[in-house]
């Protein structure tokens, strides 16, 4: 049996997603949320299964990495469908569409955990989502689409958004640190991507690469953060929003490494609903990828950062993809050291401004 999974707000009994980037008030949250969970508990959750795994005669599992297509077969066809501020070369906007996908990738520079994720493009199999709500799990994993009319938005609207679903299936997956069977998880068969191209809707590179790295998340199983999105389910270990700087304290501290690998669930954390106000989400000082209004964009987290995920962003990812061993900050990979020096120096500075922020208040 499948269920549509839309991922956000419940709306007439859909979880569903919407994002949008709202510039102008760029504060945000940070802990993360899961689909599917088990009432009021920390197990189940939707994950894609660690296992080979068939559903309806479609590979659907990280085995072998997550494949995504792009609506019309190539990037250049994709580039054309949205409005540009200024058209980005071919490979520019590739490299945007592949620096979107690795930056769940990236080791954690605090907890020095790594990942299981890979990602490889399928241009070759046709997309073949709705573009207007709902998924056809059937494409690529994950297929990228482009319309002006879809579930959150109409003709005409010029606001840079996205939203995202997924089907899965009443059957449990093995978890990447090979735990088997685990317990209430549901395997996802299969994600759209879609985003706003209306022509009004102008686009730089920097904001398309960084709502689509954010809608990414929702395909992996992550939800937005937001308390009137997703009440009572922001998991985190010791939120408190007592002032801003309680909140400030328990919504950056990194949670990554407390998670128990082999049963997540049994992870020393509990659910909240974290407002959209100060103290909570809009604490100056508190940024998330996964935050449905504003994407993180921030001074500490800004558009031009490649790794834009921060502690409860990779505590999501370690919840729901669990690895046991951390990475040594030795290793040699070219890439990788890249990418630990570069969010490691976004992580010291955002941790200098946090302590300026708590002097002052």
């Amino acid at each position: 049996m499948f269920n549509i999974q839309k991922l956000a707000a419940a709306i007439l009994g859909t979880i569903i997603s919407y994002t949008t980037i709202e510039t102008a008030n760029p504060l945000n949250s940070e802990a993360f949320v899961i689909f599917n969970r088990v009432g009021n508990t920390l197990e189940g959750g939707s994950r894609w299964d660690a296992a080979p795994r068939i559903i309806n005669g479609n590979e659907r599992s990280l085995d072998g990495g997550l494949r995504y297509s792009l609506q019309g077969g190539s990037y250049e066809a994709f580039r054309d469908l949205f409005t540009w501020d200024v058209i980005p070369s071919i490979s520019n906007f590739q490299n945007s569409i592949e620096t979107a996908f690795n930056a769940w990738t990236v080791v954690d520079p605090v907890s020095k955990l790594g990942t299981d994720l890979t990602f490889f493009p399928d241009l070759g199999t046709p997309v073949l989502g709705t573009g207007n709500g709902g998924v056809n799990s059937n494409g690529a994993e994950i297929d990228l689409l482009a319309s002006q009319d879809a579930f959150f938005w109409n003709p005409g609207d010029s606001g840079a958004r996205g939203e995202t679903f997924f089907n899965d299936i009443f059957d449990t997956v093995t978890l990447t640190s090979k735990t088997a069977n685990y317990t209430g998880s549901r395997a996802i068969s299969g994600a759209d991507i879609t985003l706003n191209n209306n022509p009004e809707t102008v686009y730089s590179l920097d904001i398309f690469r960084r709502l689509l790295t954010h809608e990414i998340g929702h395909a992996l199983g992550l939800g937005d953060v937001e308390g009137d999105i997703n009440p009572g389910g922001f998991i985190d270990d010791n939120y408190d929003g007592t002032s801003s700087a309680t909140a400030l304290a328990t919504l950056t501290n990194p949670i990554a490494q407390l998670i128990d690998p082999l049963n997540p669930a049994n992870s020393p954390f509990s659910l909240f609903t974290v407002p959209d106000t100060d103290p909570g989400i809009s604490t100056i000082g508190v940024n998330i990828l996964m935050e449905s209004r504003g994407l993180g964009i921030s001074e500490g987290n800004p558009l031009s950062n490649l790794t834009p995920l921060i502690n409860d962003d990779y505590a999501g990812r370690q919840f729901l993809y669990p690895v046991v061993a951390r990475v040594s900050v030795s290793e040699p990979a070219t890439i990788l050291g890249t990418s630990l020096t570069f969010g490691l120096g976004i992580l010291l500075t955002k941790r200098k401004k946090i302590k300026s922020q708590k002097s002052t208040l």
